[in-house]
């Protein structure tokens, strides 16, 4: 991947995984979750697609997104489960900006 030229930043990538996993969680009153699963697929799609150029940290959100999101696919029809999926994913968001940031648990912003 070195010799090949690279179309997204790892800031740009952290952007889209944002805007992938808030709208899933905006989402989740369009009619048989569709909505959140469109966005899900695409933020798997992207995570597959990078992984291996993005720092630790990133990549540690990225390696939730892929253990996460296929389980996601199976329980559309379990409303309470999916969300629960959805949150972790913007949970382990959140862990990788504070971690982008410099922040550390505890630490006053």
């Amino acid at each position: 991947m070195d010799d090949e030229k690279k179309f997204l930043t790892e800031d740009q990538v952290v952007e889209l995984m944002s805007l992938f996993f808030s709208c899933s969680l905006l989402l989740l009153r369009e009619p048989a979750l569709y909505g959140p699963l469109r966005q899900l697929t695409a933020a798997e799609r992207l995570a597959a697609m990078v992984i291996d150029d993005v720092s630790p940290e990133v990549r540690t959100l990225l390696e939730v997104a892929l253990e996460r999101i296929p389980v996601s696919h199976t329980v559309t029809t379990r409303r309470d489960q999916y969300k629960a999926i959805v949150v972790e994913l913007n949970e382990a968001l959140g862990d990788c900006l504070a971690a982008r940031a410099g922040l550390t648990e505890g630490a006053v912003a």
